[in-house]
């Protein structure tokens, strides 16, 4: 993964975010293969008819609320994998407008259920060109315009079950970017005092994670004990 805006970076290179623009859309057509039906499965007895109309119409169309009410049981007891490939171009539009009430480590979560693994080889390759483009945004806003900080986002990623190395890897490129490189510090001044607020409870690093992340958990510490970050850290 190879952050956009790092040393030597000029102004030819293209902002995170229209990168991500992009991303989104061509997974519009990417993932248009996969249709949602007036019949989802569902395994739910507080699901009607009215609930699952909304998504059934234009991919484009789909109102956040409808994805609010559905995304929480996706894949596990309303709908299938299918269905949630055939909704995720418009659920990272929402999420990434920051139309969405429902929580990136949630989407993530399911999206790994959906054992991502096992999907055809483009629809796999443009979800990672979203996720990596989110990841970049992210770092390059802040606050960022999903509404969440970079924090947020590496636990949702986590709950992917994927290295997080390469990502902290990204991020302390962009501290380093004279372009990035103030909005990614901020975001690391905001881990920082979570952290600390974490370990002052008592909680550690976990409650920084939506489940149990041991791994994750490890790697973050090694990252921030590390001389390159505390010497970026806020005194």
């Amino acid at each position: 993964m190879a952050a956009m805006g790092g040393p030597g970076a000029d102004d030819t290179t293209p902002r995170p975010d229209r990168v991500l623009g992009l991303a989104i859309e061509r997974s519009y057509e990417i993932f248009a293969r996969n249709r949602v039906g007036p019949s989802m499965v569902v395994r739910r007895a507080d699901i009607t008819a009215d609930d699952i109309a909304p998504l059934a119409g234009p991919v484009r169309s789909v109102p956040a609320t409808a994805i609010d009410r559905w995304l929480p049981h996706a894949v596990t007891t309303w709908g299938t994998a299918e269905d949630l490939r055939a909704l995720l171009p418009r659920v990272f539009e929402l999420l990434t407008a920051g139309l969405l009430a429902a929580p990136p480590e949630l989407l993530f979560a399911r999206v790994r259920q959906s054992d991502v693994t096992g999907w055809p080889l483009d629809e796999a390759a443009a979800f990672d060109d979203i996720v990596e483009a989110l990841w970049l945004t992210t770092l390059a806003e802040h606050p960022a315009t999903i509404g969440h900080p970079a924090m947020r986002v590496l636990a949702a990623i986590a709950e992917l079950d994927r290295d997080l190395r390469p990502y902290l890897d990204d991020w302390m490129l962009l501290v380093s970017s004279a372009r990035t490189g103030a909005t990614a510090r901020r975001h690391l001044a905001d881990l920082a005092r979570r952290v600390r607020h974490l370990q002052d409870t008592g909680i550690g690093l976990d409650g920084l994670f939506w489940s149990r992340r041991p791994t994750a958990v490890e790697q973050l510490e090694a990252w921030m004990a590390s001389p390159l970050v505390t010497a970026k850290l806020p005194g």
